[in-house]
């Protein structure tokens, strides 16, 4: 299984390889308490949804990586590889 999606992910372009490992981390790292998805049906009230984060005037892919790379009181510290923040980042950026 493994090396089938190796072989998936060969054959897609690089944007879509981290808009995919994006989406996945996304879901899996940051559901319970932010909207990330628009068929998503529950999160927090406390944590902006990620469409909303994305449409934010000051929202930029390095504000987003600054942010998601120091630790926070409100969010746990999931210490993510740069190429794991670079694939949030374009996800969350491909939601404007």
């Amino acid at each position: 299984m493994a090396l089938v999606m190796a072989l998936v992910l060969l054959a897609m372009p690089a944007a879509a390889q981290d808009l995919s490992v994006g989406r996945s981390l996304a879901i899996r790292w940051c559901t319970a308490c932010h909207l990330v998805e628009p068929n998503q049906s529950m999160a927090t009230d406390n944590a902006p949804s990620f469409p909303a984060i994305a449409a934010r005037p000051g929202t930029t892919a390095a504000a987003l990586d600054r942010y998601l790379s120091t630790g926070h009181t409100l969010m746990p510290d999931f210490l993510l590889s740069s190429q794991e923040r670079d694939a949030l980042v374009a996800y969350i950026l491909s939601l404007r």
